[in-house]
């Protein structure tokens, strides 16, 4: 592996004065993906590549001095990190989300007062179900062949015990026994998630949906039996929009959160599947596309962007050829607004931090942690760190000789 500290090096241009604020920051190189979850009981729950893990939270709070007693806000929550970490550690805290899927997930993993005895009943119950055919299917997604994403047997089990899910009465067991169905699909389907795409793959056996379900279940309420009692803090997850969040002016401490990346992944198509569990019909999944983060292709654009952002893209875009690419100027915007919601929720002398990744595409480059460090300004919120997490060579089809490319964690404190 080439020297961390060199790459860090050869990425910078020398040209923009926020690069000072860049230091190494290296113990936080796993901690910014999702690898540490996976092995992490309730954080485990459910897979998210995306993410970053508990022990990120917890460096953050602490580097960060966030007092105890504090409302930590997670205006990206995905499937709920920040507001986990938080909770146990004795922190309030706050997440949003625009796509459902992640609102569950954490209100699932943040839930108090399960009762261990009545979910292994009803678990055992629902995977001892005689089958029946289900009067419903499971949602076409305009984009993929679901035909052809499951065996017709996966298709009908995943119907079938859908329905026998949405009839537990109990609200909190039935979302507890829909996640670990939503947590299975990928397994029991014939898709392959690689990259922003979802590739139709051929397997010789697909395990079966009652199996897998069963297994899950098992290993979500040991999680709740053997893990420590939860911690008496606070906590919201909503689905709601991070441009106009749905919190009072000053009355958040610290913000912890991880914006899409500018990459040109949907992840309205990356969890299509999962999606299609909790929607009733495709036509939902397109609504949604339209209103996330500009950080695709799919995603709904205008034109034109302020003065302000233009002079801040001016220092960090760098176009190889043609025009800016509409998706960065959309993406540009977007997190500006972000930003302005930052500033707006935050106290005096809160902090924020933003995990976001540079990005590289074949005619453009962009630093998206000096970006923010920059635009930040414009609201009231100062720079005082790029945390250079991860940094590794680009490898990406039709870019040659690209700079290295940083995965940061961009600290604001508002002034």
């Amino acid at each position: 592996m080439a020297d961390p500290l060199r790459l860090l090096q050869d990425s910078l241009t020398g040209a923009n004065p926020f690069e000072a604020k860049i230091v190494p920051k290296f113990q936080y190189w796993d901690l910014v993906t999702f690898a540490q979850n996976k092995a992490t009981p309730l954080y485990n729950w459910f897979y998210y590549k995306e993410g970053y893990s508990r022990d990120f939270v917890w460096g953050a709070l602490k580097e960060l001095k966030v007092p105890e007693g504090s409302t930590v806000l997670d205006p990206f929550c995905g499937t709920g990190t920040t507001l986990l970490a938080s909770k146990q550690a004795g922190y309030d805290s706050a997440g949003f989300d625009i796509l459902p899927l992640g609102v569950f997930v954490s209100r699932v993993k943040l839930e108090d007062g399960y009762d261990v005895q009545q979910l292994a009943e009803e678990a055992r119950k629902l995977t001892s179900m005689k089958y029946s055919p289900p009067k419903t299917r499971i949602p076409d997604i305009r984009f993929i062949d679901m035909r052809k994403a499951f065996t017709p047997y996966a298709r009908q089990d995943l119907a079938f015990f859908r329905e026998r899910i949405i009839e537990v009465d109990d609200e909190k067991t039935r979302n507890f026994l829909m996640l670990g169905l939503i947590s299975i699909i990928s397994q029991v389907s014939n898709v392959k998630k690689d990259g922003g795409v979802l590739k139709i793959v051929r397997r010789g056996h697909t395990p079966p949906v009652r199996h897998m379900l069963r297994e899950k279940l098992k290993r979500m309420i040991r999680d709740i039996r053997d893990g420590p009692p939860p911690a008496g803090a606070k906590w919201r997850a909503e689905i709601a929009d991070a441009r106009a969040l749905p919190v009072e002016d000053e009355s958040v401490d610290a913000v912890i959160t991880s914006p899409p990346y500018l990459n040109n992944i949907d992840y309205t198509k990356v969890y299509a599947l999962e999606l299609s569990l909790l929607l009733s019909s495709g036509a939902e999944l397109e609504e949604l596309r339209k209103k996330s983060l500009r950080s695709h292709v799919g995603a709904v654009y205008d034109d034109g962007v302020s003065s302000g952002l233009t002079e801040t893209l001016k220092h960090v875009v760098r176009v190889k050829e043609g025009s800016m690419p509409q998706v960065v100027e959309g993406y540009a915007k977007d997190m500006s607004l972000v930003l302005a919601e930052t500033a707006r929720v935050l106290k005096s002398g809160g902090a924020a931090v933003y995990v976001v990744a540079n990005a590289v595409m074949p005619s453009v480059e962009v630093d998206v942690d000096l970006m923010l460090a920059e635009e930040a300004g414009r609201f009231g919120l100062k720079a005082e760190a790029v945390w250079a997490a991860n940094i590794r060579r680009a490898d990406i089809r039709g870019v040659s000789a690209p700079r290295p490319v940083r995965e940061s964690a961009v600290v604001l404190r508002k002034q």
